[in-house]
C-alpha cells in the first residue's frame, strides 16, 4: 500500500490501484476532484450523505469537507478488502465522527449475494490475486456476481436513514436494481442524486444475467421515477462529461447553495 498527502487529507491506496492509483501518483492530483468540486453547489451541508460504493472512500473524504460537523455520511462497500482500506482512511483522517462506514452491498434484497471474481475494467484479472502483487487492478470496478467474494446485501428502504440530502451511486451495472427499493427514501427526502448511468452496458448485462430473478427490479428507471413521479427540476446526464446523471429536485423542495437555474448548463 501507499499513502498519499493531499489536500483534503491522508488517502491510502493499494500500490497497483489501476484508475484511482493514477491520479494520486501524479504531483498534486486527487481522484475526480473537479467533478466532485461541481457537485459542492448541489449539497445542502446540513443534511446527511449516502454514498453507495465507497471504495476506498476519496469520495467520501472530499464530501465530509463539505458538510457542517453534525451531518453524518453514511457510505456502503461490499468489499471487504476496499471496505479496510476506508476505515483506515477514515481514522487517519479522525473523520470517524462524520463518516459511517458499513460493509455491506446495496442492492434490491436483503441477504447473501457474491461479488464478481473479475477485474472487468482493469484487465480481466482475478481480484483475489492481484492484492498482493503488482498487476494493475481496478478495484473500485468489481460489481455483483456469482463467482467471486461472499457479501452481505441491504435495501436503502430498510437503512432507516434520515434527512438524506445527497445520494451518491456507483454500483457498477446494480443501479436500477437498488434504486427500485429505494423509492420511498427518495420520495420522503427529495435528495439530490448523483448515479453511474449503466442502463444497458456490460456491467448491468452481468448482473442481470447473474439475477435473473430480479428482472422486474433491473427496469426500474430512476430518472423517469424522479423526473414524472416526483417532478424533480432537473436531469443532467454525462455530468462533467462522465457516465453519471445528476438528479436535481425543485428548487423549492431543498436548500443548497446553488439556486440559478440558467447557469446549470455548465455542468453539463
Amino acid at each position: 500500500m501507499e499513502t498519499y498527502n493531499t489536500k483534503y487529507g491522508k488517502i491510502t491506496l493499494y500500490k497497483n490501484e489501476k484508475w484511482i492509483g493514477s491520479h494520486f501518483r501524479r504531483k498534486g492530483g486527487y481522484w475526480d476532484e473537479d467533478s466532485l468540486l461541481k457537485l459542492k453547489k448541489f449539497i445542502d451541508p446540513n443534511r446527511n450523505i449516502l454514498e453507495i460504493g465507497g471504495h476506498c472512500g476519496t469520495s467520501t473524504i472530499i464530501y465530509s469537507s463539505f458538510l457542517n460537523k453534525d451531518s453524518k455520511i453514511f457510505v456502503y462497500e461490499p468489499q471487504k478488502n476496499m471496505y479496510n482500506l476506508l476505515v483506515k482512511n477514515i481514522n487517519q483522517n479522525n473523520l470517524q465522527q462524520q463518516i459511517i462506514p458499513y460493509n455491506v452491498g446495496v442492492f434490491c434484497y436483503e441477504g447473501k449475494g457474491k461479488m464478481n471474481m473479475i477485474d472487468i475494467d482493469g484487465g480481466g484479472g482475478v481480484v483475489a490475486e492481484r492484492y498482493n502483487d503488482d498487476i494493475d487492478c481496478n478495484f473500485g470496478g468489481v460489481g455483483l456476481g456469482n463467482d467471486g467474494e461472499n457479501i452481505n446485501l441491504t435495501m436503502i428502504d430498510k437503512m432507516n436513514l434520515d434527512n438524506i440530502g445527497f445520494i451518491h451511486c456507483d454500483a457498477q451495472g446494480s443501479e436500477n436494481f437498488l434504486f427500485s427499493k429505494a423509492k420511498d427514501t427518495i420520495a420522503k427526502y427529495k435528495p439530490v442524486i448523483l448515479f453511474e448511468n449503466n442502463r444497458g452496458n456490460y456491467h448491468h448485462q452481468q448482473v442481470c444475467k447473474t439475477y435473473p430473478n430480479y428482472r422486474q427490479e433491473s427496469l426500474f428507471d430512476i430518472k423517469k421515477y424522479c423526473m414524472e413521479t416526483l417532478n424533480y427540476s432537473i436531469c443532467i446526464d454525462s455530468f462533467n462529461g462522465s457516465m453519471d446523471t445528476l438528479l436535481i429536485p425543485p428548487f423549492n423542495s431543498i436548500n443548497y447553495s446553488f439556486k440559478d437555474q440558467k447557469n446549470i448548463n455548465q455542468f453539463k
